[in-house]
């Protein structure tokens, strides 16, 4: 009956201590993922609907669909996305532009960084990466010993205004 009772309390606490962790496969949005390549977006998405060029050494590329999706890549391989609108656009976990900030974090757990702009850092700027305000909550996991994916949703008045996944790694 002992071994019984400590098998049960050791599945108990394996059980919470990772229903919250993340894992590579949570860092995903709208079907894509970091993994993917040029060639693969445009064959799930199509063409897209303009290419605003890229931005310093970081991001040699960036694609747009309409004007609430942008995805930036480093060669041909994605290096960010953002959404910006409730479009049928979600994380694997199911999060998307519109849900209440309180359910992001029933999903993900509060191992989260959060960092707030007043107002964007140029409310002209060409690229969503860098035109937000609001409280951003990041979640990470490390890929490799330099490379970790980034998962943040951008929260205005308790409510996710844009959801961002992005792959930081030394110079970026």
């Amino acid at each position: 009956m002992k071994k019984f009772f400590m098998a049960a309390i050791l599945t108990v606490s394996i059980f919470f201590n990772t229903c919250f962790a993340m894992n590579r496969a949570d860092f995903g949005l709208g079907g894509l993922t970091l993994d993917n390549n040029y060639s693969e977006v445009i064959k799930i998405y199509g063409e897209p609907t303009s290419k605003p060029g890229g931005w310093a050494q970081l991001v040699s590329d960036v694609i747009k669909y309409g004007d609430n999706i942008e995805i930036g890549f480093l060669g041909k391989k994605v290096r960010y996305i953002v959404t910006t609108a409730n479009n049928g656009w979600k994380t694997p976990a199911g999060v998307y532009v519109g849900m209440p900030i309180s359910k992001v974090i029933e999903i993900y757990g509060d191992d989260y960084k959060t960092v707030t702009r007043e107002k964007p850092i140029n409310p002209n700027e060409k690229y969503f990466y860098y035109k937000w305000s609001g409280t951003k909550y990041s979640w990470s996991e490390p890929v490799d010993e330099d490379t970790k994916y980034i998962l943040s949703v951008i929260v205005n008045n308790g409510t996710v205004t844009a959801i961002e996944l992005n792959q930081q790694t030394p110079e970026y």
